[in-house]
């Protein structure tokens, strides 16, 4: 059905997948009779200006039966075939697993035959566990890794609403270290070139980071050139899970800051549920206390706090003490 103003036009409901192709342009060739005046402006000035339809919902049902997306839109304006130019429009996203995202725009342009959009002003997005905004936006309802695929050209944006967990304990500040004055969000919070989202089936989502990735928490920073973050979404959870991070794995020239710690590698994989991680590729870990150690593998653990390095025939595994040269070894006297 589409909505006009409050006024429903009606189609069987025995045949919901039917739905799925209803256009616009079916309610702009029925006779104005059936519409409210104020709905439409004909275009007296111009005999062949296009039709406007004013507040305007739509919505569209997968093969179930159940709603998939439902678009309301101050003004729609037909463009050709099944695409429409939109303002204002305000997209309301249901995946398979109940989990809700909604997107607001200035404007965009979308095939409703094909559920698909695009625009290039602001899209804000905010979801079970995260919000993100961005500029050149497109969203399509189908892909193969999931559901409402949403992809941010420029000044892409994300915060999620819980922190990642640090595989390696965090170390306490030093007693002569001056505390800030820092507000706690208890969110991450990553910046990249481009940005895109997926709803997962299985529930949750998978954001895929390009370029120039930013990511900084409360406790942790990563910084890489290409990143895929893991998103939790599961209903039962309890609220303290809800939305949580599982999973991250960040590729080229990655660096990840701790405090009083510093890991860099070709790759990493954070398994925030298991407390374990890998470091791939020229791995180093530099600890201000313990000293640096190399590797081509290093193998984090959160349950002991240990650095496991593993090296290969070519590239053995290197250790490096902080302040050698100043411990004092039994029998050796001080110069």
């Amino acid at each position: 059905m589409i909505i006009l103003n409050k006024f429903y036009l009606n189609v069987p409901q025995s045949r919901p997948s039917n739905l799925k192709k209803l256009h616009l342009l079916q309610t702009f060739s029925l006779p104005f009779y059936l519409l409210i005046f104020s709905t439409f402006h004909l275009g007296l000035a111009n005999q062949f200006s296009p039709q406007v339809a004013l507040d305007v919902t739509i919505p569209s049902f997968d093969p179930d039966g159940r709603v998939s997306w439902t678009l309301k839109a101050e003004e729609v304006i037909p463009m050709e075939k099944s695409i429409y130019f939109v303002k204002r429009p305000n997209l309301k996203m249901v995946s398979k697993a109940n989990q809700l995202s909604n997107a607001t725009s200035d404007a965009g342009t979308f095939d409703l035959s094909n559920s698909t959009a695009s625009g290039d002003t602001l899209l804000k997005v905010a979801g079970d566990g995260y919000t993100a905004e961005g500029n050149d936006w497109a969203w399509r309802e189908e892909t193969e890794n999931g559901l409402h695929q949403l992809s941010f050209g420029s000044k892409a944006y994300v915060s999620f609403k819980s922190e990642i967990d640090p595989v390696l304990p965090v170390k306490r500040k030093r007693p002569d270290t001056p505390e800030k004055k820092v507000v706690n969000v208890g969110n991450t919070v990553a910046v990249a070139d481009l940005i895109e989202l997926v709803t997962l089936e299985k529930g949750g989502y998978l954001f895929v980071l390009d370029g120039n990735v930013s990511v900084k928490g409360e406790s942790l920073e990563i910084f890489c050139l290409k990143m895929e973050v893991m998103v939790e979404n599961e209903h039962n959870q309890s609220k303290m899970n809800f939305g949580r991070i599982t999973e991250v794995v960040a590729t080229g020239s990655v660096t990840m800051k701790q405090v009083g710690r510093v890991c860099q590698a070709d790759k990493l994989k954070l398994d925030t549920i298991a407390g374990h991680g890998l470091l791939f590729g020229n791995a180093i870990v530099e600890d201000e206390e313990w000293g640096i150690v190399f590797g081509e593998k290093i193998e984090l653990e959160k349950s002991t706090g240990r650095a496991r390095v593993i090296g290969t025939d070519e590239k053995r595994p290197r250790l490096e003490l902080p302040n050698l040269g100043k411990i004092n070894l039994p029998g050796l006297r001080k110069p």
